[in-house]
């Protein structure tokens, strides 16, 4: 009887919940980008270059989050994809300017329905509604944070 107490105080706790359905979800996002052999930072780096020609990579820093020394380390990878290109910045050789390349376009075409699925998968007990709701409160909760704070203001319902 107390496992049974205790099962449904953890039900009825947030931060609980959100910590197991948090860790969930991300295993089964790292996994489906693991089959295209992309981790998740390096989707989004993705998304960010298909937002316009070539950006600095200290700016691809500041807009993704990523310090340095791991934006080096993600690119390489996306480089041996073929994914990605950093060249020499014409106007200041000091900086290097990355761009997402043909294939990585093509590879992140596929990988936007893909993510969609994988995402469709997980809110699939809510209603549109549900969802709806759901995404403006993790969007309020996020911005919230010190990570999200300087992001999406007005936009995740703040």
């Amino acid at each position: 009887m107390q496992r049974q107490a205790a099962v449904s105080q953890l039900m009825a706790d947030p931060g609980y919940l959100l910590s197991r359905v948090g860790a969930t979800v991300r295993a089964g996002f790292h996994e489906m980008l693991a089959r295209w052999g992309l981790r998740p930072q390096q989707y989004m780096i993705l998304l960010i270059l298909d937002g316009g020609g070539g950006v600095s990579q200290q700016e691809l820093c500041a807009a993704a989050g990523i310090d340095s020394g791991n934006m080096v380390e993600l690119l390489d990878g996306l480089e041996a994809l073929e994914y990605a290109a950093r060249a020499p910045d014409a106007r200041d050789r000091r900086r290097h300017v990355v761009t997402i390349t043909r294939r990585g376009r093509s590879a992140l075409a596929r990988l936007r329905p893909a993510t969609e699925e994988y995402t469709n998968g997980f809110l699939s007990p809510l209603t549109e509604r549900e969802r709806q709701q759901l995404t403006r409160s993790l969007g309020k909760l996020y911005t919230a944070t010190s990570e999200g704070s300087g992001l999406g203001r007005g936009a995740a319902g703040g």
